[in-house]
């Protein structure tokens, strides 16, 4: 099935880089993983990945069937369990035929008009519930850069759309039950140094797979080794000696038995 052009941007952010080559394996990581799959409904009998990448949540879940669906074709050749490409605007299942839906990380790639179809057809395919993560109340310039060679500002990791508990649950309308967590405290980025680092000092978040979606240069500067970046860093943690607010934002939906 074949995307809007925006999401198959996405998709070529994670093809013509090498996100999915290694497996991520840091302590945010196994505690994202973890505390997505702790939100599965007990006894559940099949489980749709939406967005699935290289299969990290497929490969930690004891869910007897359980299939992945990405759109991007260098991740899923990683996916150890049944696995086909396809856009999650048109899912190729039939309605109601999985236990659960989970689409972890995959929400905030669309374009906010992309969304209502999107998690129409979550809605569609799943029986008994939809579990969703997605980066919560994100600030996106905290995580982009400016391309040197023809001056975009990009998000690093292809986010297009921010979510908080009400925005999350609001394309989920009639459910019987939400439930709403936050994982992976952090501490909260002042808004003002974070314009000051990226408009004063044009100093740029940076990962070693940053690519620009308008040129496709992948020639950046690691700003972050730089002694001002640094120090901007270590007046905000001044500024918020506390890990306030959480890195992801999860979320259950559990249906109702008239919409199953």
């Amino acid at each position: 099935m074949n995307g809007k052009p925006i999401e198959r941007e996405s998709a070529r952010l994670f093809d013509e880089t090498g996100v999915h080559e290694t497996p991520r394996s840091s302590v945010s990581e196994r505690a994202r993983i973890s505390a997505t799959l702790a939100l599965l409904p007990p006894a559940t009998r099949s489980l749709l990945d939406v967005g699935c990448g290289r299969g990290a949540l497929l490969h930690e879940t004891t869910v007897p069937f359980a299939v992945g669906t990405d759109l991007a074709r260098r991740g899923i050749r990683h996916v150890r369990r049944p696995a086909v490409i396809s856009s999650m605007l048109a899912l190729p299942f039939p309605d109601r035929s999985f236990d659960v839906v989970l689409c972890a990380e995959t929400l905030e790639h669309l374009d906010p008009v992309d969304l209502p179809r999107a998690t129409a057809e979550l809605r569609r395919v799943a029986a008994r519930a939809i579990v969703v993560t997605v980066p919560y109340a994100e600030d996106p310039l905290a995580w982009s850069h400016r391309c040197p060679a023809c001056g975009t500002v990009f998000h690093l990791h292809g986010h297009r759309s921010v979510f908080t508990p009400e925005r999350l649950t609001d394309f989920f309308p009639g459910a019987a039950r939400y439930e709403v967590r936050g994982a992976w405290p952090v501490r909260p980025m002042s808004p003002a140094l974070l314009r000051f680092r990226t408009g004063m000092l044009g100093l740029w978040k940076y990962t070693r797979h940053t690519r620009c979606p308008e040129c496709g240069n992948q020639a950046f500067e690691n700003h972050e080794r730089r002694l001002l970046y640094r120090a901007v860093d270590a007046l905000n943690d001044v500024l918020h000696p506390r890990r306030s607010r959480f890195r992801w934002l999860l979320l259950r939906v559990e249906l109702r038995p008239e919409t199953r």
